[in-house]
């Protein structure tokens, strides 16, 4: 009797010593995989670094989120957002981009980061003009002109000062 009780106190000390082997692989390999992570964002957070004070608009480098920070400043210019302003963007961002609409919630709320209360698209257009020139072809260009001008005429028909803004945009992308 005895020497059963040993066993099985034995056989406990073994599974208990098993268990707490494990777990300790465990969380070595979960401070592995946070290392690992960290060493993935590390390139990202370098190239940042030198961005870090630069213009907003003038590293975005996806001519999708650069229009559609130029629609947010276009809504923008006789003030804040509207409703319909913001609707016309994001039905224009998935019909255009053909993404998700929540892609298109992303993109909308990165372009209103980029913008920020600037109320200039002049402005806003001149710093995008070298991502569109680059990255666009004609059709593209076409497409900018086009979601640009149904956010202007979204709510109402676009001012004398939209009107103009939106003149200079069509022959510098032409």
């Amino acid at each position: 009797m005895a020497a059963l009780m040993a066993l099985i106190v034995g056989a406990f000390g073994v599974i208990a010593t098993i268990l707490w082997r494990l777990n300790s692989v465990a969380d070595s390999a979960k401070g592995l995989a946070e290392t690992a992570h960290d060493l993935s964002n590390l390139s990202r957070r370098w190239s940042w670094r030198g961005k870090a004070n630069a213009d907003k608009l003038r590293i975005v480098d996806d001519p999708r989120v650069g229009a559609t920070a130029l629609m947010v400043a276009i809504a923008q210019a006789d003030g804040a957002m509207t409703a319909a302003e913001r609707a016309m963007i994001l039905a224009q961002a998935q019909e255009k981009f053909d993404c998700t609409p929540k892609v298109a919630e992303e993109m909308l709320g990165y372009g209103r980061f980029l913008i920020g209360t600037s109320h200039d698209p002049d402005e806003s257009f001149r710093k995008l003009l070298p991502l569109f020139a680059k990255a666009c072809g004609p059709k593209e260009r076409t497409d900018i002109v086009a979601m640009v001008r149904a956010v202007a005429s979204a709510e109402h028909a676009p001012g004398e000062a939209e009107t103009a803004t939106l003149a200079r945009i069509e022959r510098a992308l032409k």
